[in-house]
């Protein structure tokens, strides 16, 4: 039995104890070294996003014409059409996937800052081009996949509320996914099991803890991008504390 197992059965049989504002603190220790190398990345990440869409836009909409307004809320329309909102869906799904292979890479900054390591540039992307990128990328589209189907089925109906309770419920359910894969070689089906066996297990201190600090970069968005690109990097901060502190993070368990 691996060191991992051996930990999860002891958090199946005891549970844990875990403090948000310790989660808090010593995260706060990993984002003061991550935040230059993250917010760099999410820079060079946007930039890249906002170039594709701008081609892909001027394919279809000419920014010239007196009467661009209505050729983008034609476009709206038209995504909210079947079959373009099942294309459109299907998109949002396979992004939201990916973005879970980004966050891998920032887990792995903060892990390797734990360990007194200067973490690179290309720490950031190193799962995209790796089996562990494979899995999480499954774990998640399966993930996104669900939730889009019922979220789209909710909002039928006009239960936009719901949805995003739902939504909510999802990604704290399934919040140790990603370094249960990255850290302890799990996985996609192993790892949504454990991650939800772990977080119901005492579920008050992880939702207080994801709220406190969804509350905290949320207020990033008062200060536009420039704020949200400053508190986002400590979510993930964050993140990698609380598998840390939870769990229990050890680098031979990962190699």
């Amino acid at each position: 039995m691996s060191n991992l197992n051996e930990k999860l059965n002891n958090i199946r049989q005891n549970g844990y104890q875990l403090s948000p504002f310790n989660v808090m603190s010593e995260a706060f220790v990993y984002f003061k070294r991550s935040f230059l190398l993250i917010t760099t990345s999410l820079l060079t990440v946007i930039l890249f996003l906002s170039f594709i869409s701008s081609l892909f836009i001027r394919r279809y909409i000419d920014a010239d014409s007196p009467d661009l307004q209505e050729q983008i809320n034609d476009m709206v329309n038209l995504l909210l059409q079947p079959p373009y909102i099942y294309y459109y869906m299907g998109g949002v799904t396979i992004l939201t996937a990916l973005s879970s292979v980004l966050l891998a890479g920032y887990l792995k900054v903060n892990a390797e800052i734990s360990q007194g390591k200067k973490p690179s540039f290309l720490t950031v992307f190193k799962y995209f081009v790796s089996k562990k990128g494979i899995y999480i990328f499954l774990a998640q589209l399966l993930i996104s996949s669900v939730f889009s189907l019922i979220t789209f089925a909710l909002q039928l109906k006009n239960l936009q509320m719901v949805s995003m309770a739902i939504n909510w419920l999802i990604n704290t359910l399934t919040i140790f996914i990603t370094p249960l894969i990255i850290f302890g070689n799990q996985k996609p089906l192993e790892a949504i099991k454990n991650s939800i066996m772990v977080v119901n297990k005492q579920p008050v201190p992880i939702i207080l803890t994801v709220v406190l600090n969804y509350f905290l970069v949320l207020s990033g968005l008062f200060f536009f991008v420039i704020g949200f690109l400053f508190t986002l990097p400590y979510l993930f901060s964050v993140y990698f504390t609380l598998y840390k502190q939870v769990i229990g993070y050890t680098p031979e368990e990962e190699d």
